[in-house]
């Protein structure tokens, strides 16, 4: 177990491994962004022809989501990690899977409450975040705080309504992916600004 040391900076810490892996990050967010965004909005205009082929696209950028998070989880400071990010991680890693390998017909509401349960924790984990980095009056987590009200707000209209999430899954995925790419985007575009 690692113990506060009351004269070590974790601020400052937390400041400078932000500002090496800012422009990366950024960078990272919206080229995933914009491939969910674009897989999002083909799979909503052409549910049923273009399938096959989102249904490949979105789960392989399902899973680099959730290795992204594995990998936010281990480079983050110490006192700054969240478990939630390692379950996100999971869950979307999980998500993947699925999409790459199970028959929709199987799946569609195993995805419809997995998609709503990694949105409540990619909610919370943000919104976490955001509070713990006003806590130490570190400035800019609107963006957080506003992404995670989105997915959470989100996964709730996914669990009152599953069997009409598991009917239309192709527009439930659809909005899955674009709001995940609209979150990236807002992060990117929180990133430009100085958080620190």
């Amino acid at each position: 177990m690692r113990w506060f040391d009351s004269n070590y900076d974790y601020v400052q810490e937390l400041k400078e491994a932000w500002e090496r892996g800012k422009k990366k990050i950024r960078n990272a967010y919206l080229i995933l962004a914009a491939v969910l965004l674009a897989a999002g909005i083909l799979l909503a205009v052409f549910p049923t022809g273009i399938f096959a082929l989102i249904q490949y696209i979105a789960a392989i950028a399902v899973i680099m989501v959730g290795i992204y998070h594995f990998i936010s989880y281990a480079s983050m400071t110490y006192y700054f990690r969240d478990s939630m990010l390692l379950v996100s991680g999971i869950l979307n890693v999980l998500l993947g899977v699925l999409l790459l390998f199970m028959p929709v017909e199987l799946t569609a509401q195993v995805i419809t409450f997995l998609l709503a349960f990694l949105l409540i924790f990619n909610g919370g984990e943000k919104l976490s975040l955001a509070s713990r980095l006003r806590y130490y009056r570190i400035e800019g987590t609107g963006f957080l705080s506003f992404c995670g009200v989105l997915c959470i707000t989100l996964a709730v209209v996914f669990l009152l309504l599953p069997f009409v999430s598991a009917l239309a899954l192709n527009y439930i995925l659809a909005a899955y992916l674009i709001i995940t790419a609209v979150v990236l985007f807002a992060e990117a575009i929180g990133m430009n600004r100085d958080r620190f």
